[in-house]
């Protein structure tokens, strides 16, 4: 354990230090993210201020971890067995760039686990040197789409929906004269993929504003995508006061009709029994006058 400790000291050293001693070279990469489309290709370019001999340099790309090999090329040849799994097949090595003092590696169909920080590590003899780089995988998805969802209480509710984005999208609601009008809610969704799907909401409550657009943008990129709607005026239904005093008088009149045929069912039935009690009365005296 105790020779153990100076061992992991010098190889976090190792991977912090660019240079290395008078005769060390320094590595760069690119100053600005590598943006490249979901589904295709990206060149991973580091720079080495030293003429490249590929048999007796080591080059490695990898991502947070040193372990976690993209790419290796080392003793004149590719290491595939250092190589994460999800990399396999998929990265290859480009080496007529090596006398420009530029050396890449090529990733294809690309996907969005790809996205994210990579770090090169080159390292010749008792020299080496590092650098870092980033690479940006975009999908401009499908849509957007708007919906209107239907009627309420408070106004119309619409529907803006859009799938197979990555990065998340900025969803962003406007009237006809531009002005911005905020989303109810937003649900969004990421598939099994990393792509994402949303659905974002908001209810129109000015009818006055009749069209509506949503869009969809790419935070990075800042390229949108943008649709429009219509929404007719008499699509809302509102209740007219003349409906709603009609309505009351109505049941109104239902509840003292019901009565009135109760209380004339009733005085029915006892005119019947006064009858039938007086008949019975006659008879009686009929009956004592003849005996």
């Amino acid at each position: 354990m105790m020779h153990s400790l100076p061992t992991t000291f010098f190889s976090i050293v190792l991977l912090q230090v660019p240079m290395w001693g008078s005769d060390s070279f320094e590595v760069s990469g690119p100053s600005e993210p590598i943006v490249a489309m979901l589904g295709t290709e990206a060149l991973l370019p580091c720079y080495v201020t030293t003429t490249v001999d590929m048999k007796n340099m080591e080059l490695r790309w990898f991502r947070t971890q040193y372990s976690e090999v993209v790419y290796v090329y080392q003793d004149g040849m590719e290491q595939a067995q250092e190589q994460l799994v999800d990399y396999k097949g998929r990265v290859e090595l480009l080496q007529d760039h090596n006398p420009e003092g530029r050396v890449a590696v090529r990733i294809r169909r690309l996907r969005v686990s790809d996205n994210g920080m990579y770090k090169c590590f080159f390292k010749q003899d008792d020299n080496f040197g590092k650098a870092t780089l980033e690479l940006k995988v975009i999908s401009l998805g499908s849509g957007p789409r708007i919906v209107i969802v239907g009627p309420e209480d408070e106004g119309t509710r619409l529907s803006c929906t859009g799938k197979g984005w990555f990065p998340q999208p900025e969803v962003q609601w406007k009237d006809k004269s531009g002005e911005k009008i905020a989303s109810e809610f937003e649900y969004k969704l990421q598939d099994d993929d990393g792509l994402f799907q949303i659905e974002a909401f908001f209810i129109m409550r000015d009818r006055t504003k009749g069209k509506v657009s949503c869009s969809m943008k790419n935070s990075f990129l800042l390229q949108e995508q943008v649709a429009t709607v219509s929404v007719p005026e008499p699509f809302v239904p509102r209740t007219s006061p003349w409906m709603a005093t009609f309505g009351l008088t109505f049941l109104n009149a239902v509840i003292l009709l019901s009565a009135a045929a109760v209380l004339f069912a009733w005085y029915t039935k006892q005119d019947k029994k006064m009858r039938e009690a007086k008949d019975e009365k006659e008879t009686e005296s009929i009956n004592k006058g003849a005996r």
